[in-house]
């Protein structure tokens, strides 16, 4: 549903807004943050199989789930899921902590370490995210947003698709890496927009093509 140039100019938008996450991120887990966004894809809830995430990392299919809902003139909700195992790296470069040994943990048994100090860092970490993401959008547009706190929960890919991507709506689904000096975490971000949000967003990189064009 995007052309390949509001693709790229849509990935090099959201390329610096993460670029302004990811100093913040280095900040917090006091090592270099590169994240990055090969891609982006504009598509209906019932157009996007999840189980695709299982196929990049198997880690996937059970996942920390953040969500948070942003309004005003600009509104929807946004999404970012964390393979558990992939979550809990994250967590404990956060914390200054060693590494888990994936060989010695099973994956099941990952999910059960994430305690509830390890949900809160992910929610700073996804509140950094989105602000970043959703924070630039607003500023792209010329719109003051208000966010509501993210929520946390643990799920498993095939529980979320009913919940997550109701058919009739449209999604911005972007996968995204974030390299940093010991591993390589991956991510997905969804973002749910409304009718008047998706109209509002193309008819501003439009007019942002005309004026590169001219």
């Amino acid at each position: 549903m995007l052309s390949e140039l509001q693709k790229d100019l849509l990935v090099e938008i959201l390329n610096t807004n993460l670029g302004v996450a990811a100093s913040l991120l280095s900040e917090m887990v006091n090592q270099k943050v590169i994240l990055s966004l090969p891609n982006i894809e504009l598509q209906k809830g019932n157009e996007i199989d999840l189980r695709l995430l299982e196929k990049e990392d198997t880690g996937f299919h059970t996942s920390v789930l953040s969500s948070m809902r942003f309004g005003n003139n600009f509104s929807g909700n946004a999404y970012i899921v964390f393979p558990a195992e992939k979550a809990k790296y994250l967590v404990d470069a956060c914390l200054g902590e060693e590494e888990i040994d994936e060989d010695k943990d099973e994956q099941n048994a990952l999910f059960t370490k994430l305690s509830a100090q390890d949900l809160d860092v992910i929610k700073e970490i996804s509140n950094i995210i989105f602000n970043a993401v959703i924070g630039g959008f607003g500023n792209l547009l010329e719109v003051k947003l208000e966010y509501s706190l993210p929520q946390i929960e643990m799920t498993v890919v095939d529980s979320m698709e009913s919940s997550l991507l109701p058919e009739n709506m449209h999604f911005l689904s972007m996968f995204n890496s974030f390299y940093l000096s010991k591993s390589q975490v991956r991510g997905m971000i969804f973002i749910a927009l409304s009718v008047s949000s998706e109209n509002m967003l193309l008819d501003k990189m439009n007019e942002m093509l005309v004026d590169i064009n001219d």
